[in-house]
Formats: C-alpha cells, sequence, structure tokens
C-alpha cells in the first residue's frame, strides 16, 4: 500500500472513531493509537517507544498518545496535531453520517442538504472530501501517521520523529499543556534535541492557488473586568455608584478599540472584543446592582501579557474618571435645577490588578481569607468539574471572596486573567535557532514552487489560536510571575508550566492541507494537498532538518 493510500485509511478510521471535544468521547483516541501503534512493525518491536501518557489532574482522565521513532543523532522534529473533533450537531439528521466521509459526500452529491455555491463546487469538482474532522484536524493527522510509518520502515533513518496527539485543543488545550511534562521526560531519556515542533493544522486560503504556512501564532488573553459600585434605593441614587455604568463605558473605551491593534510582519490583529457581559444581581429588586463584570478575548503578537494590562489599567482608569465626571456634572445640575443645597460627592477612581487584591485581602485578613478561599476553590473546582458552573462564574466567586477580605469598601475595578491564556510564538523570539527553520522552509517553499507551479506564503502567525502557542515561551521570571499573580484559578483548575516550555522552547512550523468551513457542516479538505503535495513538502522538511 502507497503513502497516498495509507493516509486515506488512516483518515477514514480516525474520524470513524468519535472523539467529542470536552467529553469522556476524547478517550477513543487511545483505542485508536493503541491499536495503531500494535499494527505498526516499528512499534510491535519497540513497546518503549510508545505510549499513553496521562494528563495531570484531568477530570476527565484523557491521555497523550504518543510514538518515538529512533534514527541516528539527537535532532528530533515533534510531529503534533489535536485528536479531538467538534460536534456533530449541526449536521442534523445527517449526523450519523458526518463522521463516515465516503458516505457524507455521497448523500450530498444527491442534493439532500443544501449547500451554498462554493461548497457545492467543490462537491461536484471531486477534488474535495467532506465530513467532521477530515480538515480540522484527521485529515492532517493521517499525513503524519502515514509518514511516521515509513520512516520507521527506513534504515538510513537521521534523527528522530516524535509523535504527539493531544485533546481538548478545542477547548483550553489542556492536552498539549499536560503534553509538555512528557516532552521534557522523553528529551532526558532518549537524549532528543527538539529542532522544530511540525503542526498540521489546515489552512484557508486567501487564492485558490496559493498555499499558506505559519511561522508563529498568536497570542490569546482573556481578561476579566469586574466592577464593585455602591449600594443604594434608586430613590437615593446619588447615594450609590452604578457598576453598570462603570462598566459600559469600559466596554465603550475597549471594544474595538485600535490601540490594541499589533501588526508584526505580514500579520495584524484585530482589536479587543467583549464576549460576555452583565450585572451580578441574582434576583430583581430596586437597587443599584452591588457589581457588574464581563470578559473579553484580545489577540496578541509581539506584547507581554504585563504591557498589555497596563495599557488596560490606564483604559479602566480613564473610563472610571469619565464616569465620575458625568455623575458630578448630573448631580451638580439635579441641585440647580432642585434648588437643593446637597453634600459634595467624594468618589474617586480605583483600578486594582487580581495579585494586588489578594496582597490587600491577605494584609487585611490574613488566614482568615486564606482559609476561606481554600474552602471556596474546593467547592468551584467540584462545580466545575461536575458542570454545575462555568468557568466564568468560577473567576467571579473568586474575585468576590477575595473582595469581601478587603477593609476598604469603595468602588474598585478589579482586572484579572480568565483561562485560557495562549502565548504569542514566533521563530524569531528563537534567534540563534530561526536561521536554520528558515532555509529549510525556503526549500521547502522552493519545491512546491517546482513540482506543481504553487506558491506558498509564508505568514508570520497563525491566526486561528493553536496549541503551538506552547512551544516556546521567552519571557523572564518577572513576565511568568505577573502572569501568575493575576490568573484566576491558576494551579487549581488551570495551569502552564511556563518555565518548562522556556526550558523546551523549539522552533514551530504549521504546515497542513488547504480546508474550508471548520465546524461547520460543510467542513472538507482539499484532496490534492491531503494526499499528495502536503505529505511530500514535509518530506522535503524533514529531509532539510534531520539530514
Amino acid at each position: 500500500m502507497n503513502l497516498k493510500e495509507k493516509i486515506w485509511e488512516y483518515m477514514l478510521a480516525y474520524i470513524k472513531m468519535d472523539t467529542e471535544t470536552g467529553t469522556v468521547k476524547e478517550r477513543n483516541s487511545v483505542d485508536f493509537f493503541r491499536q495503531w501503534f500494535q499494527q505498526v512493525a516499528y512499534f510491535k518491536n519497540h513497546a518503549a517507544n510508545w505510549g499513553m501518557y496521562p494528563i495531570s489532574g484531568d477530570s476527565l482522565n484523557r491521555k497523550i498518545p504518543w510514538g518515538l521513532i529512533k534514527g541516528d543523532g539527537n535532532k528530533t522534529i515533534v510531529m503534533i496535531h489535536h485528536s479531538d473533533t467538534v460536534d456533530t450537531e449541526d449536521y442534523g439528521k445527517w449526523a450519523d453520517l458526518a463522521m463516515d466521509p465516503v458516505a457524507l459526500t455521497a448523500e450530498l452529491k444527491k442534493g439532500t442538504l443544501k449547500l451554498d455555491e462554493d461548497s457545492w463546487e467543490d462537491l461536484i469538482s471531486g477534488d474535495w472530501i467532506f465530513g467532521r474532522g477530515t480538515a480540522d484536524m484527521k485529515g492532517g493527522a493521517a499525513i503524519h501517521l502515514a509518514l511516521l510509518e515509513a520512516y520507521s520502515r527506513r534504515e538510513d533513518c537521521k534523527g528522530n520523529l516524535l509523535l504527539i496527539a493531544v485533546p481538548d485543543e478545542e477547548n483550553l488545550s489542556a492536552g498539549m499543556r499536560g503534553a509538555i511534562p512528557l516532552l521534557k521526560e522523553l528529551a532526558e531519556k532518549h537524549q532528543l534535541q527538539y529542532a522544530l515542533m511540525l503542526n498540521v493544522e489546515p489552512h484557508d486560503r486567501e487564492e485558490d492557488q496559493a498555499g499558506l504556512m505559519y511561522q508563529g501564532t498568536v497570542g490569546k488573553l482573556m481578561p476579566v473586568i469586574y466592577v464593585r459600585g455602591r449600594l443604594a434605593h434608586v430613590k437615593q441614587v446619588y447615594q450609590g455608584l452604578n457598576p453598570i455604568n462603570i462598566l459600559s463605558e469600559i466596554i465603550r473605551q475597549t471594544e474595538l478599540n485600535p490601540e490594541f491593534i499589533e501588526k508584526v510582519g505580514n500579520t495584524t490583529t484585530l482589536p479587543p472584543t467583549w464576549l460576555y457581559a452583565k450585572d451580578q444581581k441574582k434576583v430583581y429588586d430596586v437597587s443599584l446592582p452591588m457589581a457588574a463584570a464581563g470578559y473579553m478575548s484580545l489577540l496578541t503578537l509581539d506584547r507581554s501579557p504585563a504591557d498589555i494590562f497596563e495599557q488596560l489599567k490606564k483604559v479602566c482608569y480613564n473610563s472610571f474618571q469619565k464616569v465620575l465626571d458625568d455623575v458630578h456634572h448630573s448631580y451638580q445640575r439635579y441641585c440647580e435645577i432642585s434648588g437643593q443645597s446637597l453634600p459634595p460627592l467624594t468618589w474617586q477612581s480605583k483600578v486594582m490588578l487580581y495579585g494586588e487584591l489578594v496582597e490587600a485581602a491577605i494584609e487585611d485578613s490574613g488566614q482568615v481569607y486564606l482559609t476561606e478561599m481554600n474552602q471556596v476553590m474546593a467547592l468551584i473546582k467540584e462545580q466545575i468539574t461536575s458542570n454545575e458552573m462555568t468557568l466564568i462564574e468560577g473567576a467571579y466567586r473568586m474575585i468576590e471572596t477575595t473582595i469581601a477580605h478587603v477593609k476598604d469598601s469603595s468602588p474598585v475595578v478589579v482586572i484579572a486573567l480568565t483561562p485560557p491564556y495562549y502565548p504569542n510564538v514566533h521563530n524569531n523570539m528563537l534567534p540563534d535557532r530561526a536561521a536554520e527553520i528558515s532555509e529549510a522552509i525556503m526549500k521547502t517553499r522552493d519545491f512546491a514552487m517546482e513540482q506543481w507551479k504553487e506558491p506558498y506564503q509564508l505568514k508570520d502567525y497563525f491566526t486561528g489560536i493553536c496549541d503551538l502557542s506552547y512551544a516556546m515561551f521567552q519571557s523572564d521570571k518577572t513576565s511568568i510571575d505577573y502572569v501568575e499573580k493575576n490568573m484566576l484559578m491558576w494551579k487549581d483548575l488551570y495551569y502552564i508550566p511556563l518555565e518548562m516550555i522556556r526550558d523546551l522552547s523549539t522552533p514551530v512550523l504549521n504546515l497542513g492541507p488547504w480546508g474550508k468551513d471548520f465546524h461547520k457542516n460543510t467542513e472538507r479538505v482539499y484532496l490534492p494537498d491531503l494526499l499528495e503535495r502536503t505529505p511530500q513538502m514535509i518530506q522535503v522538511l524533514i529531509r532539510e532538518i534531520l539530514g
């Protein structure tokens, strides 16, 4: 069976194995890989070179399948992909066919499912195969599997290939975060030197005849803004301070704010956008709300969390001050119109990072606060694990518990980080190693042009968020401490071994097949890429790096 046939066989078998993200079905990948390792001759003869690595503290007891092909020397390419896929509910009555690409594609050709014009044209062209996971990302994964098996049969294999299949990429990347200790253990045990982390996420082309590859990936922060106001009955509105007013101004000053846009090389981030915001009232009454909160999504390319949070802190302070100015103006006009002489308002702007709030709570309440927080965290962990509480609800509960132990009860804006956090990465962060990878990439691009007259554009950053964010971390200890102090649920429910990642820092490349409509019922992958072009390009890349 040739390489093309192997890729096809492995893709269909892998897709058939339901690995819906965030559910126990993700554990099905272990069954798939155990069967696969046991049928590949190399792994049958080298049982110590593959395994299922448990993710520490994972509530779903997921594991990370891995396999190592040992050749001559220490240089190693880490071939990663994620094993989870999103659910199939959007396929409706055709959900049973979603994980059978051949049957689904045949059904689509009958016209029973209404398709947009682009999807229909791709369908009838015969160049695309439809189905959940064909593009994102079991098609690409099958390329890695077929190549790994092919290399395992070579007697003159130089260097090493390490395959890692991580769960949970579509959620919080628990798999990739949990794989870092595995990478460290394997490096120490087998004297591996990681030369490249190669991902196979599909790319969505800007031009039909021009492929894309990426030498970095965008970062993502999820800032939480919690505003405590001052309670008052609506009849005495000036005696209180409405936190909705403050939060609304912060939202207005940050939503799509171009001051947060970054451009590095040929990539530009979108500005921040808010995903959720509301008051913290549990029931209706005629009082002002005590608090309001929300969170936003903020993308990064080259800036540290500390830099961004200092900018965000200034915006929050200015927003708070603007609201106070408006309140004072309204109050003054009320006094003029009513003819009353009322005492002046004394509100002041106050903005704190979560780490600063914790320090204040410890200073004011000491062990009493720490004891209660431990109890609250145990409850939060239990309820989030059992799906009785969301991550953001747990984040609010932590802030509320902390703020209750601070003696100063004046209105305040608290800024924190909530999971997930994706560091931005780029090969330029590793200048002493970037040149070698750049040369290999250039030769791979040249090969594609010579072979198929197809240009491949090298993008600086993959903007879809991916596991390569955990391939390197070059910030100093101060930045690591900054994340740890301000990240909610750190080490209790969410953890990134940043120092370990820094020690293992590895150049990256994302080179995957062309795909379309990821997470939609028209998800599909381009067969010429899947079966021929991407595999051959990866082979060139491997040869250039490992020799």
